[in-house]
Formats: C-alpha cells, structure tokens, sequence
C-alpha cells in the first residue's frame, strides 16, 4: 500500500500547485514555487509531505522595486550556491527569464536578484531549465510557445549557437493550442530525455511529450534529437490537464524508485484554477525510456 494519495497538495490559494518543481538534495525534498507574493520554498523529510513542511518565502515581489508574478520557478544546485531560474513580469506581461541566487548549504533564505539571464534580455522567456552534458551545462526555454537550447557560459548566462528543440507538429500537441513548453530533464543509459508540457496548459488536453538524444553526438543539432509522436502521459477520465513536471527519487525498501512530479485537474473545464500537485513512480524500458503510465489517485 503506497503511504500517500494524490493529489498531495490540492489546489489553494496558497499559489503552490502550478508547475511543482522539486529536487532531493541531502535527505530532504525542497518543493520551489511561486504566488502573487514573492518565491517560496518548502521542506519536508518526504516528498508527499511538500504541501505541509517547514515553508520561507525566499523572495518578495511586494517590496519596494521588486518584480512581481514569478512563473515557474526551478531551484539547482550550480557550483556550491543555490540558483532559482523563473520568470517574473517585466512589466506589461513580459516575462523575461531570471536568476536569483543564494550562497550557502541550505537552500532556505533570502535571494539576490542576478537579473535577466544574458544573452535572453527582454526577450519573452518561461520555463527555463539545466542540462549537463559532456562537462558543460544548457540551458532549455521556452518562447514563443517552441523550446529552445543553448550553452551556457555561466549559471546567468548563454553563449553560441541557439537550436530550436521542439514545436507544435503532432495531433496529439496541436489539440488545444499550439505550445509547447515546461521542459524536464531525465537520464538514463546513454540517453537524454527532455519530457515537456504540450497544448494549452488551461486545457485538459494539456499533456506530456518526449524528446530523446543519444550520448555521443551534437546536443545542439535537432537531427540529433527524436520526438516521439504520441503522448508519453496524458488525461483519463479522472485527472485532466496532467502537465509541466519536475522528477525525483524515492527510497522504498532499500531501493530507490523514480518519481514525476507534476500538476493536474480533478475536474474537467478547470483551467489553471484547478491544478493541484500529483506525484507517482514510474519505470524504464528496454530502450531506457521513461514509462509514465497513466496519472492516478
């Protein structure tokens, strides 16, 4: 019998069941979001005690000269200091990808606002997140509703040559609007896979793609990327609109298990007013792909 049922956060006013990110570092789960507030981050000695762990708001967007409506805030672990990659409102609903960054071992505390991420200033940008590949870090975005990559020179800034990763081609992420968006990162074998959201995130069409690259070529060639052509997760008639997750580690009996984070509605029609946090174990198979299954309660 698992020890928890989903949703373990259920939608509220508190602003923290839009896109979950969480990452597991040294025994504990941190769970990073955001609300018309400012930044938190959430402690817990397991992950589906996120919604209830000791909580600190780590950025103010009501203090004087803060920037308000942080979207989607990922916390990492860059070169011993914690960074916070979201993107907060600019002004006139230009959201321009941003770093805050904190020194220290614990991720609990005030931030420093670092700015836009060079190389993207006043540029439309959401969504972003780390890649490690061949000793040197990416960073994958998403603008105009495609996701791009692009090395990283710094942990604020880009450098080189920008690809294009994905847009809207398929059926299955062209049911609800044309965007895809919310990349995730997994590894596995000699392969990388970028799991991401598709369709309209208001929508319960709303689900998960999968693009793969092999160890061993250009990371920053598409050629050298596969899309697959079907949804690897999406909604049955319980969940709707399941989307934009986070992945993390679980130990069950000595073994450590793999988990994806993400949102989605228990009701259909909902929208973003609806979402609420799920988590759940998922497998390999033969090919070193992620199997999600199918969302559950």
């Amino acid at each position: 019998m698992k020890p928890f049922q989903n949703p373990i956060i259920y939608n509220s006013e508190k602003g923290n069941t839009a896109d979950p990110y969480v990452i597991r570092h040294e025994g504990y789960y941190y769970h990073c979001y955001a609300n018309r507030q400012g930044v938190y981050i959430t402690k817990s000695q397991t992950l589906w005690g996120i919604g209830s762990g000791e909580t600190v708001q780590v950025y103010d967007s009501e203090a004087e000269g803060a920037l308000p409506d942080w979207y989607a805030p990922e916390l990492h672990r860059v070169d011993g200091k914690w960074y916070i990659y979201a993107s907060p409102d600019y002004g006139n609903n230009s959201h321009v990808m941003t770093a805050l960054m904190r020194e220290g071992d614990s991720p609990l505390g005030a931030y420093k606002n670092l700015g836009m991420i060079e190389g993207l200033e006043n540029q439309w940008t959401i969504d972003g997140t780390l890649l490690y590949y061949q000793n040197e870090r990416y960073f994958v975005w998403t603008r105009c509703q495609e996701m791009y990559i692009a090395r990283m020179s710094s942990p604020c800034s880009i450098t080189g040559k920008v690809t294009v990763l994905t847009k809207p081609e398929y059926p299955f992420e062209t049911r609800a609007g044309l965007v895809n968006e919310g990349p995730a990162v997994l590894y596995r074998g000699n392969k990388i896979h970028v799991v991401y959201s598709a369709n309209d995130s208001q929508k319960d069409a709303y689900c998960l793609g999968l693009l793969t690259f092999e160890v061993g070529n250009d990371i920053l060639d598409i050629r050298n990327w596969r899309k697959r052509q079907s949804a690897v997760f999406e909604k049955t008639d319980a969940v709707f609109g399941p989307g934009h997750c986070s992945f993390t580690t679980v130990s069950e009996n000595g073994e450590e298990m793999d988990y994806i984070v993400y949102h989605a509605n228990l009701a259909s029609g909902t929208g973003w007013g609806g979402r609420s946090v799920f988590a759940q174990p998922f497998s390999w198979d033969k090919n070193d792909a992620p199997v999600f299954g199918k969302p559950e309660l």
